[in-house]
């Protein structure tokens, strides 16, 4: 058994082995964060941001801060209503008001 020892640590294969293996993994990690990074910085090409934009989705792109204060407004409000701040009435009667003035609303908007 003693003999056994003796021969792998005599020769140098198991280190190169090992320094091989973390070398490729080294390599494998920095180029999967690289890449990453770059998908992250150029954005994502989907096909729907390659189709032609409608006067719709036009609109969405020019200016996302009203659209976004609302969607926090509405957040908010169903967050009292869920924490049983504010009644059935009064949620009702915000959300009606926060969807007659949301900014979102297009000509081709339909009222459910």
């Amino acid at each position: 058994m003693l003999a056994a020892y003796r021969q792998v640590t005599a020769s140098y294969w198991p280190a190169v082995a090992i320094g091989a293996m973390l070398l490729l993994a080294l390599i494998l990690t920095t180029v999967a964060t690289a890449r990453r990074a770059r998908r992250r910085s150029h954005g994502a090409k989907t096909p729907a941001s390659a189709a032609p934009r409608t006067g719709e989705q036009e609109q969405d792109t020019e200016d996302p801060h009203p659209r976004c204060h609302a969607s926090i407004t509405e957040a908010l409000i169903v967050r009292e209503r869920v924490s049983g701040q504010i009644g059935a009435a009064t949620y009702q009667a915000r959300m009606n008001d926060l969807a007659a003035t949301r900014p979102d609303r297009g000509a081709g908007h339909v009222e459910r």
